[in-house]
């Protein structure tokens, strides 16, 4: 029995695959395409919450935790980046969970040389597993919403509460710009990478919950650098977005309000075309590649 080590699946190969797959089987954009629906939905009640008859429903929660002054032109602006984001969170979990899966089992049939991708089959095994991808899916998103809010509280009761005005010799408006920023994308990074195999090992290999977490992890720190590569290059194209959102009082006030609507219609079909897709298609190959190496 041979003790080398598998050899890391190719980064380059796994794009090769990747981009000849979504051209020739258009019905693997179709999980994506659902989701983005799904979340353009969310955003347009949103916009509309200060309208009725979307304001019975979001009112009082917008009132009860931003205040009355979101719910009226054009500080609505201002709320609705971080409304949309939770909101994209939801669709995530309760849909995005399901059509990702779903995603996963095409991506399987097309490796495997299927003639005829049965989407129907595909739906059905990610129903079948769709309590396992609901809490894998909610588990890395609620894990990265409360690191988000961990950091930047500690930072300002470092410097509010504790009334410093430097850490390492900068201050406030570094920590809670550029620094932040910057450690929000690593978290993102390292949260998606760490859990990225959980999906193909829950569809494909049939795994239990706990093993396909414990085991994508195990697959991460082995195959670290293609899979952080794989995660990050589609990551990139959020970067622009994140800036201009970065800027929203200034788009409100100084260009228009509506331009944050614009951005949020570009980030949620950047988010389900090409990062969401890319990753999840090119990570789902990488892995196949790698459980085809081991096996050879």
């Amino acid at each position: 029995m041979s003790s080398q080590k598998t050899p890391a699946p190719s980064i380059v190969k796994a794009y090769d695959i990747t981009v000849k797959s979504l051209k020739r089987h258009p019905a693997l954009f179709l999980p994506f395409v659902i989701f983005l629906i799904c979340d353009l939905i969310s955003l347009a009640a949103l916009y509309l919450a200060p309208r009725a008859p979307f304001i019975k429903l979001f009112g009082p929660v917008i009132r009860t935790f931003w205040g009355e002054r979101f719910l009226h032109y054009p500080l609505n602006f201002l709320l609705l980046p971080k409304l949309a984001s939770l909101a994209r969170m939801g669709v995530s979990i309760v849909f995005g969970s399901l059509l990702t899966g779903m995603a996963v089992a095409i991506m399987y049939n097309i490796y495997n040389h299927k003639r005829v991708i049965k989407l129907s089959e595909a739906f059905k095994l990610a129903l079948k597993k769709y309590l396992y991808l609901f809490i894998v899916v909610a588990f890395f998103t609620l894990l990265f919403y409360f690191l988000l809010k961990f950091i930047p509280k500690g930072l300002l009761y470092y410097f509010i509460v504790g009334r410093h005005k430097q850490l390492l010799f900068l201050g406030i408006n570094f920590w809670l710009g550029p620094f932040l920023l910057i450690v929000n994308f690593l978290l993102a990074i390292f949260i998606q990478s760490a859990f990225i195999y959980a999906i193909p090992l829950l569809i494909i290999e049939n795994e239990k919950l706990l093993g396909a977490i414990w085991r994508s992890f195990i697959l991460f720190i082995k195959l670290f650098i293609p899979t952080t590569i794989m995660v990050t290059l589609p990551m990139l194209f959020y970067v622009p977005i994140v800036i201009l959102q970065h800027k929203n009082a200034f788009l409100v006030y100084r260009v228009f309000p509506e331009i944050v609507l614009l951005i949020s219609v570009l980030n949620a079909a950047l988010s389900a075309l090409v990062v969401d897709c890319m990753m999840t298609v090119s990570t789902t190959v990488l892995y196949l590649l790698h459980k085809e190496n081991k096996v050879s």
